[in-house]
């Protein structure tokens, strides 16, 4: 697999590391920023949870698949998966709501498409 492939895992797996380290750190402040409420201990148990152990479970599968290079294929179809509902999601959210509403989420939404398109591109780049 070539090079921006890996890039691009690499690039994959440190957000979500950061992004777990950040839930973690501060889950105030990241569900603030996410427009969530934390109204007791059970939500911010599955904020933690939720947020913060899929990204790290994500990291962890990324930086496997730089590791391993018979799954970097499956973590750039997983990528289209994720990122392709997540867009698609998103998308429906900000027509439904109006994308001023997304709050803070409309600066990862350029993020997330690009990531969906780089995705796309390097599975058909590297068909098998």
């Amino acid at each position: 697999m070539n090079k921006m492939a890996v890039a691009y895992l690499v690039f994959n797996a440190v957000l979500y590391a950061l992004l777990a380290v950040w839930c973690v750190a501060a889950p105030a402040q990241t569900s603030t920023f996410l427009g969530l409420a934390r109204s007791n201990p059970a939500g911010e148990s599955e904020y933690l949870a939720i947020y913060g152990g899929l990204q790290a479970g994500l990291a962890v599968f990324y930086a496997l698949a730089v590791a391993l290079p018979a799954h970097r294929r499956s973590a750039l179809l997983l990528s289209l998966a994720v990122y392709g509902g997540i867009v698609l999601l998103r998308t429906v959210a900000g027509l439904r709501l109006g994308f001023g509403a997304l709050g803070n989420a409309r600066f990862a939404y350029g993020l997330e498409v690009a990531l969906l398109l780089s995705a796309f591109l390097l599975v058909v780049r590297e068909p098998n």
